[in-house]
Protein backbone atom coordinates (compact mmCIF):
# COMPACT_ATOMS: atom_id res chain seq x y z
CA UNK A 1 0.00 0.00 0.00
CA UNK A 2 2.74 2.47 0.95
CA UNK A 3 4.81 1.80 -2.54
CA UNK A 4 1.77 2.33 -4.44
CA UNK A 5 1.44 5.82 -2.58
CA UNK A 6 4.83 6.55 -3.14
CA UNK A 7 4.17 5.58 -6.69
CA UNK A 8 1.04 8.34 -6.85
CA UNK A 9 2.86 10.97 -5.87
CA UNK A 10 5.18 10.72 -8.86
CA UNK A 11 2.06 11.61 -10.90
CA UNK A 12 2.18 15.52 -12.42
CA UNK A 13 -1.50 15.62 -12.68
CA UNK A 14 -4.36 15.51 -11.02
CA UNK A 15 -5.87 12.64 -10.14
CA UNK A 16 -2.92 11.08 -8.99
CA UNK A 17 -2.92 7.34 -8.74
CA UNK A 18 -0.21 4.75 -8.44
CA UNK A 19 -0.49 1.29 -8.79
CA UNK A 20 2.19 -1.75 -7.67
CA UNK A 21 1.36 -5.83 -8.68
CA UNK A 22 3.09 -8.41 -6.40
CA UNK A 23 2.22 -11.97 -5.46
CA UNK A 24 3.80 -13.99 -2.42
CA UNK A 25 4.47 -10.88 -0.90
CA UNK A 26 7.10 -10.44 -3.72
CA UNK A 27 6.51 -6.64 -6.00
CA UNK A 28 6.48 -7.70 -9.20
CA UNK A 29 5.61 -4.54 -10.83
CA UNK A 30 4.73 -0.61 -10.16
CA UNK A 31 3.37 2.17 -12.61
CA UNK A 32 1.58 5.47 -11.48
CA UNK A 33 -0.78 7.77 -14.00
CA UNK A 34 1.16 9.32 -16.41
CA UNK A 35 4.40 7.00 -16.57
CA UNK A 36 3.39 6.71 -19.66
CA UNK A 37 1.55 9.09 -22.04
CA UNK A 38 -2.34 8.73 -21.25
CA UNK A 39 -1.79 5.49 -19.77
CA UNK A 40 -3.82 4.55 -16.04
CA UNK A 41 -1.67 3.13 -13.41
CA UNK A 42 -3.07 -0.17 -13.43
CA UNK A 43 -2.50 -0.75 -16.88
CA UNK A 44 0.89 0.41 -17.23
CA UNK A 45 1.86 -2.13 -13.89
CA UNK A 46 0.30 -4.47 -15.28
CA UNK A 47 1.61 -4.25 -18.87
CA UNK A 48 5.57 -5.01 -17.56
CA UNK A 49 4.61 -8.20 -17.01
CA UNK A 50 3.61 -11.39 -18.97
CA UNK A 51 -0.14 -13.31 -18.60
CA UNK A 52 1.56 -16.02 -16.43
CA UNK A 53 3.26 -13.33 -13.95
CA UNK A 54 -0.14 -11.42 -13.79
CA UNK A 55 -2.29 -14.41 -12.91
CA UNK A 56 -3.27 -14.84 -9.32
CA UNK A 57 -1.61 -11.55 -8.28
CA UNK A 58 -2.68 -8.66 -6.33
CA UNK A 59 -2.79 -5.47 -7.67
CA UNK A 60 -2.53 -2.70 -5.02
CA UNK A 61 -4.13 0.62 -6.60
CA UNK A 62 -4.79 4.02 -4.91
CA UNK A 63 -8.01 4.93 -6.80
CA UNK A 64 -10.70 2.31 -7.81
CA UNK A 65 -10.03 0.93 -10.72
CA UNK A 66 -12.07 2.62 -13.85
CA UNK A 67 -14.75 0.75 -16.17
CA UNK A 68 -15.85 1.43 -19.28
CA UNK A 69 -17.28 4.92 -19.56
CA UNK A 70 -18.99 3.91 -23.41
CA UNK A 71 -19.24 1.26 -26.11
CA UNK A 72 -16.92 2.36 -28.55
CA UNK A 73 -13.92 3.49 -26.27
CA UNK A 74 -10.93 2.30 -27.81
CA UNK A 75 -8.55 0.51 -25.23
CA UNK A 76 -10.29 -1.34 -22.19
CA UNK A 77 -11.04 -0.26 -18.66
CA UNK A 78 -8.43 -1.14 -15.74
CA UNK A 79 -11.27 -2.81 -14.36
CA UNK A 80 -12.04 -5.55 -17.21
CA UNK A 81 -7.90 -5.40 -17.74
CA UNK A 82 -7.49 -6.47 -14.30
CA UNK A 83 -10.50 -9.00 -14.88
CA UNK A 84 -8.77 -10.65 -18.05
CA UNK A 85 -5.38 -10.60 -16.43
CA UNK A 86 -6.46 -13.36 -14.23
CA UNK A 87 -5.52 -10.66 -10.84
CA UNK A 88 -6.96 -13.24 -7.70
CA UNK A 89 -7.41 -9.73 -5.66
CA UNK A 90 -7.27 -5.92 -5.87
CA UNK A 91 -6.87 -3.49 -2.57
CA UNK A 92 -8.13 -0.20 -3.10
CA UNK A 93 -7.16 3.19 -1.60
CA UNK A 94 -10.00 5.31 -2.10
CA UNK A 95 -13.12 4.73 -4.28
CA UNK A 96 -13.38 7.14 -7.22
CA UNK A 97 -15.65 9.78 -5.90
CA UNK A 98 -16.84 10.67 -10.11
CA UNK A 99 -20.49 10.12 -10.28
CA UNK A 100 -19.99 7.84 -13.55
CA UNK A 101 -17.08 5.52 -11.69
CA UNK A 102 -17.70 5.37 -8.29
CA UNK A 103 -18.19 1.77 -7.02
CA UNK A 104 -18.62 0.65 -10.52
CA UNK A 105 -15.23 -0.34 -10.96
CA UNK A 106 -15.23 -2.03 -6.98
CA UNK A 107 -18.69 -3.68 -8.03
CA UNK A 108 -17.33 -5.32 -11.17
CA UNK A 109 -14.03 -6.51 -9.60
CA UNK A 110 -16.45 -8.45 -6.96
CA UNK A 111 -19.23 -9.67 -9.81
CA UNK A 112 -16.36 -11.24 -11.39
CA UNK A 113 -14.67 -13.41 -8.21
CA UNK A 114 -11.88 -11.13 -7.14
CA UNK A 115 -11.30 -10.29 -4.13
CA UNK A 116 -11.51 -6.87 -3.29
CA UNK A 117 -9.84 -5.21 0.21
CA UNK A 118 -9.15 -1.91 0.95
CA UNK A 119 -6.11 0.43 2.63
CA UNK A 120 -5.98 1.00 6.10
CA UNK A 121 -8.37 4.42 7.03
CA UNK A 122 -5.01 5.88 7.87
CA UNK A 123 -3.47 5.10 4.47
CA UNK A 124 -6.89 6.01 2.70
CA UNK A 125 -6.94 9.71 4.32
CA UNK A 126 -3.39 10.19 3.15
CA UNK A 127 -4.66 9.21 -0.47
CA UNK A 128 -7.67 11.32 -0.13
CA UNK A 129 -5.63 14.33 0.14
CA UNK A 130 -2.85 13.60 -2.47
CA UNK A 131 -4.67 12.46 -5.10
CA UNK A 132 -7.55 15.00 -6.49
CA UNK A 133 -6.29 18.46 -7.19
CA UNK A 134 -8.19 20.14 -4.33
CA UNK A 135 -8.08 17.73 -1.69
CA UNK A 136 -10.84 16.63 0.55
CA UNK A 137 -13.96 17.00 -1.54
CA UNK A 138 -15.98 17.44 1.39
CA UNK A 139 -14.38 20.70 1.88
CA UNK A 140 -14.11 23.93 0.08
CA UNK A 141 -12.50 27.01 1.18
CA UNK A 142 -12.98 30.85 0.20
CA UNK A 143 -13.92 31.30 -3.33
CA UNK A 144 -13.88 28.78 -6.14
CA UNK A 145 -14.90 26.21 -8.44
CA UNK A 146 -15.32 22.46 -8.39
CA UNK A 147 -17.17 19.15 -10.02
CA UNK A 148 -18.44 17.05 -7.03
CA UNK A 149 -20.73 14.01 -7.81
CA UNK A 150 -24.43 13.75 -6.62
CA UNK A 151 -25.36 9.81 -6.16
CA UNK A 152 -27.60 8.16 -4.00
CA UNK A 153 -28.67 10.41 -1.28
CA UNK A 154 -26.27 13.35 -2.20
CA UNK A 155 -23.23 14.76 -0.98
CA UNK A 156 -22.48 17.06 1.77
CA UNK A 157 -20.27 19.79 1.41
CA UNK A 158 -18.08 22.12 4.47
CA UNK A 159 -17.81 25.96 3.32
CA UNK A 160 -15.01 26.97 5.19
CA UNK A 161 -14.35 30.84 5.00
CA UNK A 162 -10.72 30.83 4.50
CA UNK A 163 -7.59 28.21 4.61
CA UNK A 164 -6.83 30.40 7.95
CA UNK A 165 -10.65 31.11 8.91
CA UNK A 166 -12.29 27.88 10.18
CA UNK A 167 -15.69 29.94 10.26
CA UNK A 168 -17.91 27.26 7.86
CA UNK A 169 -21.63 26.76 6.92
CA UNK A 170 -22.68 22.97 5.89
CA UNK A 171 -24.28 22.60 2.48
CA UNK A 172 -25.80 19.62 0.48
CA UNK A 173 -26.37 18.72 -2.85
CA UNK A 174 -28.84 16.05 -3.53
CA UNK A 175 -31.87 14.84 -5.69
CA UNK A 176 -29.76 15.14 -8.91
CA UNK A 177 -32.41 14.90 -11.81
CA UNK A 178 -30.52 15.51 -15.06
CA UNK A 179 -33.39 14.58 -17.13
CA UNK A 180 -35.21 17.80 -15.85
CA UNK A 181 -32.03 19.62 -15.59
CA UNK A 182 -32.03 20.61 -11.89
CA UNK A 183 -30.46 19.61 -8.61
CA UNK A 184 -31.30 21.03 -4.85
CA UNK A 185 -28.75 22.83 -2.59
CA UNK A 186 -30.23 22.30 0.89
CA UNK A 187 -28.73 23.72 3.83
CA UNK A 188 -30.32 24.72 7.51
CA UNK A 189 -34.23 25.86 7.85
CA UNK A 190 -34.63 29.15 6.69
CA UNK A 191 -30.70 29.40 5.50
CA UNK A 192 -31.31 29.21 1.42
CA UNK A 193 -32.57 32.43 -0.56
CA UNK A 194 -32.45 32.66 -4.23
CA UNK A 195 -31.05 35.24 -6.22
CA UNK A 196 -33.62 35.85 -8.82
CA UNK A 197 -32.62 38.02 -11.92
CA UNK A 198 -28.96 37.63 -11.12
CA UNK A 199 -26.44 36.26 -13.72
CA UNK A 200 -23.48 36.84 -12.28
CA UNK A 201 -21.41 36.92 -8.33
CA UNK A 202 -21.12 40.65 -9.17
CA UNK A 203 -25.18 41.24 -9.50
CA UNK A 204 -25.25 40.88 -5.79
CA UNK A 205 -24.70 44.01 -3.62
CA UNK A 206 -25.68 42.83 -0.23
CA UNK A 207 -27.18 39.31 -0.12
CA UNK A 208 -29.76 40.12 2.48
CA UNK A 209 -32.06 42.06 0.28
CA UNK A 210 -33.47 38.29 -1.13
CA UNK A 211 -36.80 37.13 0.04
CA UNK A 212 -38.55 33.58 1.11
CA UNK A 213 -35.81 32.49 3.05
CA UNK A 214 -35.99 28.10 3.02
CA UNK A 215 -33.94 24.76 4.14
CA UNK A 216 -33.17 24.10 -0.04
CA UNK A 217 -33.26 25.73 -3.20
CA UNK A 218 -34.24 23.82 -6.37
CA UNK A 219 -31.42 24.86 -8.96
CA UNK A 220 -30.76 25.05 -12.63
CA UNK A 221 -27.82 25.68 -14.57
CA UNK A 222 -27.15 29.72 -14.56
CA UNK A 223 -29.06 29.79 -11.32
CA UNK A 224 -27.52 31.99 -7.71
CA UNK A 225 -28.66 30.55 -4.60
CA UNK A 226 -27.44 32.34 -1.31
CA UNK A 227 -26.90 30.56 1.71
CA UNK A 228 -26.66 32.15 5.41
CA UNK A 229 -27.63 30.33 8.48
CA UNK A 230 -28.95 31.92 11.86
CA UNK A 231 -26.17 33.71 13.56
CA UNK A 232 -23.69 33.08 10.55
CA UNK A 233 -21.21 36.13 10.09
CA UNK A 234 -20.28 35.31 6.54
CA UNK A 235 -22.52 34.01 3.60
CA UNK A 236 -22.01 31.83 0.86
CA UNK A 237 -23.26 32.79 -2.55
CA UNK A 238 -23.31 29.17 -4.72
CA UNK A 239 -24.03 29.30 -8.82
CA UNK A 240 -25.03 26.29 -10.75
CA UNK A 241 -22.67 26.27 -13.49
CA UNK A 242 -23.30 22.91 -15.41
CA UNK A 243 -25.16 19.26 -14.16
CA UNK A 244 -24.79 16.22 -15.67
CA UNK A 245 -25.85 12.25 -15.12
CA UNK A 246 -24.20 11.81 -12.47
CA UNK A 247 -21.92 15.24 -11.76
CA UNK A 248 -22.44 18.98 -10.94
CA UNK A 249 -20.48 21.66 -11.36
CA UNK A 250 -20.83 24.78 -9.00
CA UNK A 251 -18.95 27.82 -8.10
CA UNK A 252 -19.14 29.60 -4.48
CA UNK A 253 -18.09 32.95 -3.11
CA UNK A 254 -18.04 33.67 0.66
CA UNK A 255 -18.97 37.15 1.60
CA UNK A 256 -18.65 38.94 5.26
CA UNK A 257 -22.05 40.14 6.88
CA UNK A 258 -21.92 43.96 6.73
Amino acid sequence: MKLAIEEHLKCSEYPRVGAVVARDGVVLSTGYRGERNKIHAERVALEKLTREQRCGSTVYTTLEPCVDLHHDQGIESCADLIISSGVSEVVIGVLDPNGTIYSQGFRKLLENNISVSFFSRKLRSAVEEETFEFGDVHRVFGNGKRRVPVVHSGIDITVQFSESDSRSIPISWSTLQPTFGCVDLISSNGAVTVAAGTKNFGDITDPSVFRFPSHFARMKKGSIAIVQPAGATFSVLVKLNDLFENDILFQWEVRNNS
